[in-house]
C-alpha cells in the first residue's frame, strides 16, 4: 500500500515489481523489473566520463548527428498520424520532483562463495534442475541526480497496445545543450529501425505495432552488451544483452490502448490457456534497469538487483518506472481495473512513489467524465490541474491515474538529471499543447533545451 496517497487509492502491485513472478494476474513479461547499470565504458548521450572514466558516445550538436553509431542521424520521417474520433481530450501530466539520492543498491557480481564481497546476498540458489551461486555487492551512489534512473534502462511494452511511433531523445553533448533523436521505429516501416533492437515473445527481433494480450516486446539500443565471465555488472547471458540508455532521456510514443477483444489484436493473444482475456487485459509501459533485464530470467532470475531487502516487492533496490501500468483484473476487484491506469516510481530512494490505481468495484470508468485523460481516484472526479508528487515530500489528498484510452495518445515521458524530474504526459493529438507542439506530431530530429525545459514546465489539463 502507498501511505502517500490514502483513502479509495491503492498502491499499484508494479507489472515488473514482482521480480520473481509473484504478482498476481501480470504476464511474465510485466513482472520483470530491472534497474540501469552504469558500468564501465557504457556509452551514454551527454558526453561526459562514465564512473570508471572512459570515454562515452556523444553526439554534435552542430549537426544533430551521432558520432558513435553507423548512421548519424535518424532515416526521414513524416509527422506520425494518428487515428481519432470525436471529441479532444484535456490531457494530463503527472510530474516527480527531486527525483535521486546517494543510497546504494545490491548489484550482481560475478564471484565465488565466501567472497566478501558479497555483502548484499551470497546464496547458492537451488532450481531443481542446477544451482547457481549468486552474489551482490553493495553498489554505492553519491549523486542525487535521477538517480539510479539516470543509469541505463530498457523499455517495456506489454500488449494490448498498438504503436504507431517510438522516438528517444537524448543529449548530444551537455545537457543544457540540444538533444537529437537517439533511437527511433515507425510502423510506416517497421523494418528500418535506428538504433533499436527489439526482443518480443519466440524471440522475435522484428516490431510491427501491434501487441496482443499480455505479450510483450524489449526495447534497447543496438549495441550488444558483453554478458558473461568478466561481465559487470555481471549477467550469465539472455536475449536482452544490449545496452540501454543512460543518463536524461525524453521516450515519445504515439499509441493506443485497444481492449483485448479488439478483433485485430485477439488472434495476437499470448495469454494461458483456460484464463480470461478480459480478466488478464492489462497495457503496460515501463522503463526497467538494464542491468536487472540483463540478468538471464528478463528480471525473474532470483539473484536480482530490484529489491535491497529479501521481501520480494519493496523495489527498494535499483527499482523501476511503470510509466502506465494497468492493473488486471484477475489481481482482484479491489486492485484490478482494465479502465485505470497508475504511474509510479520505485527505488531504493523511495521504496514506492505514486503508482495508486482503483479497483473496478470502486472505480467504475462511469464515474468519470469521458473527455478527462487524468484523474482522481481518491475523490471519483477529472483532475483539473497536473498533478505534482515531490519525493521529499510525498503525501497528498489526490490519487492521480489515467482513464484508459482506446484511441491514440501521443504518450511522453521525460528523465531530466539537471533538473532531478521525471515527467509523464498524455496529449491528445487534436489539442497538442504549446509547450509539446515543437515535438509533436513532427518528431524532428533535434530539439533545444529550451523545448525539454518548456515540456518540463507544462501541466495538463490548462
Amino acid at each position: 500500500m502507498n501511505d502517500a496517497v490514502p483513502l479509495l487509492a491503492v498502491a499499484a502491485v508494479g507489472a515488473l515489481a514482482a521480480a520473481c513472478g509473484s504478482n498476481p494476474g501480470q504476464s511474465s513479461a510485466g513482472g520483470s523489473t530491472t534497474a540501469g547499470g552504469s558500468t564501465a565504458g557504457e556509452p551514454t548521450s551527454a558526453g561526459e566520463p562514465t564512473s570508471a572514466g572512459e570515454p562515452t558516445s556523444a553526439g554534435e550538436p552542430d549537426t544533430g548527428g551521432w558520432d558513435d553509431l553507423d548512421d548519424p542521424h535518424a532515416p526521414p520521417h513524416p509527422p506520425v498520424e494518428p487515428n481519432n474520433d470525436g471529441e479532444p481530450t484535456r490531457g494530463g501530466t503527472l510530474t516527480f520532483t527531486n527525483i535521486g539520492a546517494p543510497g546504494y543498491w545490491g548489484r550482481r557480481i560475478e564471484a565465488e562463495p565466501g567472497d566478501p564481497r558479497c555483502d548484499v546476498q551470497s546464496e547458492t540458489i537451488d532450481f531443481g534442475w542446477g544451482s547457481e551461486f549468486c552474489c551482490r555487492t553493495r553498489h554505492e551512489v553519491t549523486s542525487d541526480r535521477l538517480t539510479p534512473f539516470n543509469e541505463q534502462l530498457h523499455l517495456v511494452l506489454e500488449g494490448p497496445l498498438r504503436v504507431k511511433a517510438l522516438a528517444v531523445y537524448q543529449p548530444l553533448g551537455a545537457s543544457d545543450g540540444p538533444w537529437g533523436i537517439r533511437s527511433f521505429w515507425d510502423r510506416r516501416t517497421p523494418d528500418q529501425p535506428y538504433n533499436l533492437h527489439f526482443s518480443g515473445p519466440d524471440d522475435a527481433q522484428e516490431f510491427l505495432g501491434d501487441l496482443g494480450n499480455n505479450c510483450a516486446y524489449y526495447a534497447m539500443q543496438e549495441q550488444p552488451f558483453p554478458c558473461g565471465p568478466g561481465s559487470d555488472p555481471y549477467c550469465p547471458g539472455s536475449d536482452l544483452d544490449y545496452y540501454g540508455w543512460a543518463g536524461s532521456k525524453l521516450v515519445v510514443m504515439l499509441a493506443s490502448m485497444p481492449y483485448a477483444d479488439d478483433p485485430a489484436l485477439l488472434p495476437l493473444s499470448c495469454i494461458a490457456d483456460g484464463e480470461d482475456e478480459r480478466a488478464q487485459d492489462a497495457p503496460w509501459v515501463g522503463v526497467s534497469p538494464s542491468e536487472l533485464n540483463r540478468d538471464g530470467w528478463s528480471g525473474y532470475h532470483p539473484c536480482h538487483c530490484f529489491n535491497n531487502t529479501n521481501n520480494g516487492q519493496l523495489g527498494d533496490g535499483c527499482g523501476q518506472i511503470n510509466v502506465f501500468e494497468v492493473i488486471a483484473e484477475a489481481s482482484g476487484p479491489q486492485w484490478g481495473n482494465r479502465d485505470i491506469i497508475s504511474t509510479g516510481i520505485r527505488s531504493y530512494q523511495v521504496g514506492s512513489l505514486g503508482g495508486v490505481t482503483c479497483g473496478i468495484q470502486s472505480c467504475g470508468i462511469e464515474q468519470f467524465p469521458a473527455d478527462a485523460d487524468l484523474v482522481d481516484v481518491n475523490s471519483l472526479t477529472a483532475m483539473n490541474q497536473g498533478a505534482v508528487i515531490d519525493a521529499e515530500d510525498p503525501a497528498m489528498s489526490a490519487g492521480p491515474a489515467w482513464r484508459r484510452a482506446l484511441d491514440d495518445r501521443f504518450y511522453v515521458f521525460l528523465l531530466d538529471e539537471p533538473s532531478r524530474t521525471v515527467q509523464v504526459a498524455v496529449i491528445h493529438p487534436g489539442d497538442v499543447a504549446a509547450a509539446a507542439q515543437p515535438i509533436v506530431p513532427a518528431l524532428p530530429d533535434v530539439i533545444s533545451r529550451e523545448v525539454v525545459d518548456g515540456f518540463l514546465k507544462l501541466r495538463l489539463p490548462q
